[in-house]
């Protein structure tokens, strides 16, 4: 069952503005499908502006003002970067709306699971209660994106994956988003995150 949600021209042109990368999607309603599911999430989530969401919490990386849609344009940028050179090293067809729509929304749950307390971030009520990517996950499939776009959110993350990638574009988005993090923590004096078994 699809979530219904009416995107405003002014949400629309906010968000388009914000993570101009969407534009380059060819296929309309996969464009149309991450402009919902990102206004659709930001109208649950406590942020007026959406340039305020945090991406990480203060446990992962400590007092910090990465930013959400910082992060994500970052993501999108690198793992089109790499896409490139895979295809012109080894001549893949790859799906380039694929790749962004993906990786446009692969950390869209971060919207309602993290909330700024003060000065730090930390999980919301409903971050406690759900899994980042398995929950951004859920509501994609909701909204109705394709099972390749939803895995790509379900398997996207370094910290928690339970779900591996299915396509080639999956991994692509996993891994520049690790590189993001990781780098991000050793540019900040934070050192590598290493995963506690």
């Amino acid at each position: 069952m699809e979530r219904e949600i009416t995107v405003t021209e002014r949400e629309s042109g906010i968000l388009t503005k914000q993570l101009p990368l969407i534009n380059r999607i060819n296929d309309g309603r996969l464009r149309d499908l991450v402009i919902k599911v990102w206004v659709m999430l930001w109208r649950e989530s406590p942020y007026h502006d959406i340039s305020e969401a945090p991406n990480y919490t203060t446990e992962l990386i400590g007092k910090d003002d990465e930013t959400l849609v910082r992060h994500t344009n970052a993501v999108v940028k690198m793992s089109e970067a790499i896409a490139r050179q895979f295809q012109q090293a080894y001549g893949s067809n790859l799906n380039y709306d694929m790749l962004l729509a993906g990786s446009l929304v692969h950390d869209i749950d971060k919207l309602v699971l993290y909330e700024r307390q003060g000065d730090s971030v930390q999980l919301s009520e409903l971050g406690r209660r759900e899994s980042h990517g398995e929950y951004g996950a859920i509501v994609a499939e909701q909204v109705g994106f394709p099972q390749t776009i939803v895995n790509i959110i379900a398997s996207h993350s370094p910290t928690l994956r339970k779900t591996l990638p299915a396509t080639i574009e999956a991994v692509f988005v996993a891994c520049c988003d690790e590189a993001n993090f990781q780098s991000y923590r050793l540019m900040t004096g934070k050192g590598l995150w290493r995963k506690l078994e």
